[in-house]
């Protein structure tokens, strides 16, 4: 783990909250779950004429606990190690679609993940 990812996890342990980071395995109802912790936020009326609804949030997410997982995320649903466009965060118990995501990578490393959510 890099210095800047550090700083991330202990800003998140911090100030950040649980969520669940969800992936479809299939098409049927079942789903692998990880549990991280992440800011979530909401945006300002700035943001809204770029086609973010007042309903979404911005949400920051730290890389750690996806490659703690290893194997068991995403386990049998498959795909990118890192969230994608499809999958969810549950946050405060409402499962909420991952409309934008971006890994943000320095040097080799994805120090951070990026994103917004809808729903």
């Amino acid at each position: 783990m890099n210095a800047l990812t550090a700083a991330l996890d202990r800003h998140l342990a911090s100030r950040g909250q649980n969520v669940t980071l969800r992936r479809r395995i299939g098409t049927g109802n079942t789903f692998v779950d990880l549990p991280i912790r992440a800011r979530v936020s909401g945006y300002g009326t700035a943001d809204l004429n770029s086609g973010v609804k007042v309903t979404d949030s911005a949400f920051i997410a730290s890389p750690t606990p996806i490659v703690a997982a290893g194997a068991a995320w995403p386990g049998a649903a498959g795909g990118s190690q890192w969230p994608v466009i499809g999958d969810w965060l549950v946050v405060n118990g409402r499962q909420r679609a991952i409309a934008q995501v971006q890994p943000v990578v320095i040097g080799d490393a994805v120090v951070r993940i990026e994103g917004r959510i809808s729903g």
